[in-house]
């Protein structure tokens, strides 16, 4: 099995990549391949143009930093995800990334993908904890139902501003290595 992890953090050593690599630590653990993804380290990217190119050729077109990304999806058998919130919304990367998901539905708006690819989303908040939960678990049914992923477990953390690299509850992390155990 090969797992891409895609982290929209602008921070590294943030609450989400930690959480997020704790979460491929338990893949890694299962003996499956993780190839972890920061959007933050993209220098070229553009958001879905809506050409509709991609309904003809079956692969967008656009050539950027995230073309392998979107590759490496399409190749995957499992998918971490994370974003921090901003304006109570997954952050501006994030959402780029997820809006060139557009290339994996057909004319119909059926997803080319395999079914029951598993997915484990972490969403991050400095102070709005409500914002957390509300986002991913609309993040988390969009990858179901547009995609038929098969969510593995989510974590909706709060940090309360707490500066990048300070440790994370231990009883999260431990959940984070659960969730990738379930991959």
């Amino acid at each position: 099995m090969t797992v891409v992890a895609v982290i929209s953090s602008p921070r590294r050593n943030g609450s989400g990549d930690m959480i997020a690599e704790g979460i491929c630590e338990g893949i890694r653990a299962n003996g499956e391949d993780v190839t972890v993804f920061h959007l933050n380290d993209m220098v070229s990217f553009r958001q879905c143009q809506n050409c509709e190119a991609c309904k003809k050729s079956g692969m967008c077109v656009l050539k950027d930093d995230i073309s392998p990304i979107i590759n490496a999806v399409r190749d995957a058998d499992g998918l971490v995800i994370a974003s921090s919130i901003e304006f109570n919304e997954v952050n501006g990367l994030f959402k780029m990334f997820l809006d060139r998901f557009y290339c994996f539905l057909d004319m119909n708006a059926s997803t080319v993908l395999p079914k029951g690819k598993k997915l484990a989303t972490v969403i991050t908040a400095g102070l709005d904890s409500d914002s957390a939960e509300r986002v991913s678990k609309n993040l988390e049914k969009v990858f179901a139902e547009h995609f038929f992923f098969e969510p593995v477990g989510r974590i909706a953390y709060t940090n309360w501003m707490m500066p990048a690299g300070m440790p994370i509850d231990k009883d999260v992390m431990d959940e984070a290595g659960e969730i990738g155990k379930r991959f």
